[in-house]
C-alpha cells in the first residue's frame, strides 16, 4: 500500500485506525510496514488515535531481541455511530461502535413518495429508540450517517433529485435531522457507503468495487484503502450507463441504462407484461418488494421468474466488468436490500462473466463476493463516514488536545 505522506489527518488516521481495527492487536512497527508510513508518522499518528481515546495499548510481543514490541488495540466502547440507509423503498438504521460492530438495528418504514418533513421527524424517533435501546447518551455519539441516492450535495447535506417528490430538491436534509436530533448529521451516497461498510469489518487496505442494488443500481469504488469520490461523489453510477441505446426513457436522461434493463424496474417491467406470472406472485406492491417476490419465486423453481432473473444478471454482470476493467481492482462485493435472498444467484453469475472476460484475468483474478449482511453494509458505511469526517476536520485535534 502507498504512502500518505506526513499528514496525520485524514487519510492516515483513519487508515491506521481500520488496520487496528482489522488485524485486532498490532505493534506500531507492524503499521509502518503495513502502510509505509515512517516510524516518525506513525508514532504521531497513534498518539493522536490514544489522545483521542480510540487506541489504547493491549500488552507486549516479544522479539528475538530487544525490548518487547507494545500492542495496540481499540477501544471499542470508546464513541458510536448511527447510520441509517433510505430509498423510496426501504430504510434501516443502526448503531454501531468503533470497532464497526452493530449495537442496535432497526427496521423502519419505507419513505415511500411523503414528504421530507415528515421522514425527518420519524428518523429523528427511530435514533432516540435506537440510542435508548444502546443505553447511550448524545455526548457517546459521534453523529449520524445518511446513506441514500443520488445526485446529493453532500457539503450541503441535500438531495438534487426530484425523488420521490420535487419538495426533496434542495430540502435541508442533513441540517433538519441535526436539528431534531442535537447530532451532527452527514449524508453519502448509498452505494459509497457500502463499500465503506464493507471496509469497516474487514479489508482496510484493499482495492474493490460494491455494486449496489435496492430499489436501483449503483456502485462504489475502494482504492487503497479510500473511496474514490470524483468531482462531487456522484460519479460511478454503473446503474445509469446505456446498455441498449434504443431500449426504454430513463429519468435521467439516457436511454436503455442498465437500471432500466437489469435493475428492479427492468424485472419488475417485464414480470408485470405477464399477466400469469404477477397473478401468480402477487405483483402489484411496491418495486422493490415485487422483485424480491421475483426472487423467491427463482429460488423456489419458478421458470418464468428464473428468465427474468438470468436476464438481470447477465446484463449486470456485462456492466460490472466494464467497471472492474477501468478500475483493475481484485474484489467485487454485491450489497443492498435487492440481494437479499437472490444474493448468491448474481455472485456465481457474476464470477462466471468474470472468470471469462475481465481483461486482466492472465495477471491476476477478480473474486465475487456477498457483504457480511448485504442489508446493513449501507448503513453500516454511513456511521463510519461520520467517523472519517472527524478524523479528517481540525476537530479532531480539538478533541485529542481537549481529551489529552
Amino acid at each position: 500500500m502507498r504512502s500518505f505522506g506526513a499528514d496525520t489527518r485524514m487519510p492516515t488516521l483513519a487508515i491506521v485506525l481500520d488496520l487496528i481495527r482489522e488485524r485486532g492487536a498490532v505493534s506500531r512497527v507492524e503499521l509502518a510496514d503495513a502502510t509505509g508510513l515512517t516510524q516518525a508518522t506513525m508514532t504521531h499518528a497513534v498518539r493522536k488515535l490514544m489522545a483521542l481515546g480510540f487506541v489504547h495499548e493491549v500488552g507486549t510481543m516479544p522479539t528475538n531481541r530487544g525490548t518487547p514490541r507494545r500492542l495496540l488495540g481499540l477501544r471499542p466502547e470508546a464513541c458510536y455511530m448511527v447510520g441509517i440507509q433510505f430509498d423510496l423503498y426501504s430504510a434501516v438504521g443502526v448503531v454501531v461502535d468503533l470497532a464497526g460492530r452493530v449495537v442496535v438495528e432497526r427496521r423502519m418504514p419505507a419513505p415511500g413518495e411523503r414528504e421530507p418533513e415528515t421522514i425527518v421527524a420519524e428518523f429523528a424517533e427511530h435514533v432516540r429508540a435506537m440510542l435508548d435501546d444502546a443505553g447511550l447518551t448524545l455526548p457517546q455519539v459521534l453523529g449520524i450517517g445518511l446513506a441514500t441516492y443520488g445526485p446529493q450535495d453532500r457539503e450541503a447535506g441535500e438531495l438534487v433529485v426530484p425523488l420521490p417528490t420535487p419538495t426533496w430538491v434542495g430540502y435541508p436534509l442533513a441540517a433538519t435531522l441535526e436539528a431534531a436530533t442535537g447530532l451532527p448529521v452527514v449524508i453519502e451516497n448509498d452505494a459509497t457507503a457500502a463499500g465503506i461498510g464493507v471496509q469497516t469489518l474487514g479489508g482496510s487496505t484493499s482495492s474493490f468495487a460494491v455494486v449496489f442494488m435496492s430499489g436501483g443500481i449503483g456502485s462504489g469504488v475502494i482504492l487503497d484503502g479510500r473511496p474514490y469520490r470524483g468531482v462531487t461523489s456522484n460519479g460511478l453510477e454503473l446503474g445509469h450507463i446505456s446498455v441498449d441505446a434504443t431500449g426504454p426513457p430513463c429519468h435521467c436522461g439516457n436511454r436503455g441504462c442498465l437500471d432500466e434493463v437489469a435493475g428492479p424496474t427492468g424485472v419488475v417491467r417485464s414480470a408485470m407484461a405477464d399477466p400469469a406470472l404477477a397473478a401468480r406472485l402477487g405483483l402489484g406492491a411496491d418495486l422493490l418488494t415485487d422483485f424480491l417476490r421475483i426472487a423467491r419465486a427463482t429460488l423456489d423453481g419458478d421458470a418464468a421468474a428464473a428468465e427474468l432473473i438470468a436476464v438481470s444478471t447477465q446484463r449486470l454482470a456485462v456492466a460490472t466488468v466494464t467497471l472492474v476493467n477501468l478500475f483493475d481492482v481484485g474484489r467485487v462485493v454485491l450489497a443492498g436490500n435487492a440481494f437479499a435472498d437472490i444474493g448468491p444467484v448474481y455472485r456465481d453469475a457474476l464470477q462466471e462473466v468474470l472468470d471469462r472476460s475481465v481483461f486482466m484475468r492472465d495477471v491476476h483474478t477478480v473474486q465475487a463476493e456477498l457483504a457480511g449482511d448485504v442489508t446493513q453494509a449501507a448503513a453500516i458505511g454511513g456511521a463510519a463516514v461520520v467517523l472519517r469526517n472527524l478524523l479528517e476536520s481540525p476537530f479532531a485535534e480539538q478533541r485529542a488536545t481537549a481529551v489529552g
